[in-house]
């Protein structure tokens, strides 16, 4: 592939008038006997050799931009060699002036190249200008003298060379603004008009690129994107890569929605392990792991630990008044879980009399200094039961999710609610604490005043 860019050329004071094109191929040239640069060695004579390292330096930049969105490495990318010709001059050589508005069109010539890409027949006049802080790859395009004359040169080739253009796409690549800061698409506003009816009347399509930069000719003549080298190798490295980053997200993931394991624990009654509980009678039963009722012995400042009891249903019995005891006990699903979000522990009841209430676990003091398990969480509460006959059901629900509040919870429970009575309101608040919160365990009771019923 050869890439071609027209560049127009006119003096400040009108004169030397003339297009050239900039050609950039992958053809190396002979070796220069001065060991100038091969990509630019042939621009030498023609009195371009200055501006064309400005211009390898701009193309370097301009690839080395896109180098760095490559997968797999800054090196890993295919670029099209390129090496800088123009055609033939009406001058021998060209003064600094014209040499500095050349510098557009020949990079655009180097980077068309260098990326394959042919977008038609394109125009090109501006100042190339390097940025002054290091490793900076935004390269600017500055304002040239003579633009008038320049674009009355496209003008001409409209003219000369209708035949052939219909069908023909153009792009005419300009700085955003003239030498005075003017914007170039209101200042030759007339001559661009002109020059889009000319090229409509041929039948080719003529578009205007304004840039400050060169990242601005993307969108007109790119895209400009390096294709990746892919080796069985580095394919198989990719892959590799691709899948250590699936499993160290598919873990972390799984890790933050780990599973919290909730079981009722037996009720410590050691007499050692807590100054807070008495000490069982002599050939009591071992512990029950479901909660237990207890009375509060004030002469002691003790809780007293009574028997189950159950009416014809099997359904436990609590006495008006009394407290029951519950030990809670609470592990990881997968382990190391809780170190990345540590579980939140909700204590909720509900009855088919009363609003249902959420309260965080943390509220409770737990009755035990410190943990006799293993279980992440070890929490021994008294629930004090109030003397209203009911049917209640006690849950214990834990969530890894530090977004839930508890007012906002409970508030939608209790809307759930509305207009629901009898077991429908124990049903009902089992499933929306499951579907909110994820673990739950639960224990069912009736309050009773009746004394005579569960006899001490």
């Amino acid at each position: 592939m050869i890439a071609r860019v027209f560049v127009p050329l006119v003096g400040a004071n009108g004169e030397a008038a003339q297009v050239f094109e900039a050609i950039a191929g992958d053809v190396p040239p002979e070796a220069h006997p001065a060991r100038l640069l091969p990509q630019i060695s042939e621009l030498f004579d023609f009195g371009l050799y200055g501006i064309g390292q400005t211009v390898r330096e701009a193309a370097t930049r301009f690839i080395e931009a896109r180098r760095e969105r490559l997968w797999l490495g800054r090196r890993n990318g295919v670029v099209n060699p390129w090496n800088l010709r123009i055609s033939d001059l009406q001058v021998g050589r060209l003064s600094d002036e014209n040499a500095r508005s050349a510098g557009l069109g020949l990079t655009l010539a180097a980077i068309l190249q260098a990326f394959g890409r042919d977008p038609g027949i394109v125009f090109a006049t501006g100042e190339i200008r390097l940025p002054s802080t290091p490793g900076e790859l935004k390269v600017g395009v500055g304002p040239v003298d003579g633009l008038r004359g320049k674009l009355l040169l496209i003008g001409d080739y409209v003219v000369q060379h209708r035949k052939a253009l219909d069908g023909a796409r153009m792009t005419v690549v300009l700085p955003d603004t003239t030498p005075d800061g003017r914007p170039v698409k209101l200042a030759e506003a007339t001559v661009l008009e002109r020059l889009k009816r000319e090229a409509a009347e041929a039948g080719a399509k003529l578009d205007f690129v304004f840039v400050e930069s060169l990242e601005g000719v993307e969108q007109a003549l790119g895209p400009f994107a390096l294709r990746e080298i892919v080796t069985p190798a580095r394919a198989l490295g990719a892959a590799l890569a691709c899948a250590a980053f699936g499993l160290v997200v598919a873990g972390w993931v799984a890790l933050r929605n780990a599973p919290i394991e909730l079981a009722w624990r037996p009720v410590a009654i050691a007499e050692a392990a807590t100054r807070a509980l008495a000490a069982p009678p002599p050939g009591a039963p071992p512990a029950d792991a479901a909660p237990q009722r207890a009375r509060y012995d004030s002469a002691s400042d003790k809780f007293q630990l009574l028997g189950p009891c159950y009416d014809a249903q099997r359904q436990p019995l609590v006495i008006g008044g009394e407290t029951l005891l519950l030990r809670v006990g609470a592990r990881d699903g997968l382990p190391f879980a809780s170190r990345l979000r540590p579980p939140r522990i909700f204590i909720a009841s509900v009855s088919r009399a009363a609003d249902p209430v959420i309260l965080d676990a943390n509220q409770f003091r737990s009755l035990l200094p410190a943990s006799r398990s293993d279980d992440l969480v070890d929490l021994t509460m008294a629930i004090p039961v109030e003397p209203v006959e009911d049917e209640v059901r006690l849950f214990v629900v834990a969530t890894r999710d530090p977004s839930v509040e508890i007012t906002a919870l409970q508030d939608d429970l209790r809307k759930r609610l509305q207009g629901l009575s009898g077991a429908a309101v124990l049903t009902t608040t089992t499933s929306f604490l499951e579907d909110r919160l994820g673990a739950e365990i639960q224990y069912q009771f009736k309050v009773v005043n009746d004394r005579g019923l569960c006899p001490s």
